[in-house]
């Protein structure tokens, strides 16, 4: 199904991707939510001395919105989600689930539909480091890479 990777100040924590989905909401006549949850296997195909012990493993959730969502025309997109918390909205739009729910800043989520309600997925982007929410490490990044699956799929086509 993929590969979720963080790239941390001390080297690469990889999972593999146990599960993603995709869900599709209209909000009103010129706005649909789209959103992607990818969640992990709970042991690490590349853990860190730091984490390694911690019994925990990453998941993510990323939301655009779109003013059309017709899948017979999807083909390729980009989307690029600057911010992972939307003040406006007041919710995240892209979040990271480790030890705690952080925002993920700079993100770039790229979509491609292969048919029959499978998409391929490749989204990056940059959070506070997910064992030291002080700031004091580097940014992580974070890539996610692999294929989701859009069970509604039959009612957007």
């Amino acid at each position: 199904m993929g590969v979720f990777t963080l790239n941390r100040f001390n080297g690469v924590e990889k999972y593999r991707i146990s599960e993603a989905n995709m869900y599709a909401v209209k909000k009103d006549e010129n706005e649909i939510m789209v959103w992607l949850e990818v969640e992990t296997e709970r042991e690490p195909l590349q853990p860190l001395p730091d984490t390694a012990d911690c019994g925990m493993n990453p998941s993510a959730e990323v939301t655009v919105y779109v003013g059309r969502f017709h899948l017979k025309n999807f083909g390729e997109q980009e989307f690029v989600i600057s911010k992972g918390y939307d003040k406006n909205r007041k919710d995240w739009t892209a979040r990271l689930y480790y030890f705690e729910h952080q925002d993920v800043d700079r993100n770039t989520l790229k979509l491609t539909y292969k048919g029959n309600g499978i998409f391929d997925i490749h989204w990056t982007g940059v959070t506070t480091d997910i064992s030291y929410y002080d700031g004091s490490k580097p940014d992580t990044r974070i890539e996610i890479f692999g294929e989701c699956i859009f069970e509604e799929y039959a009612d957007w086509s």
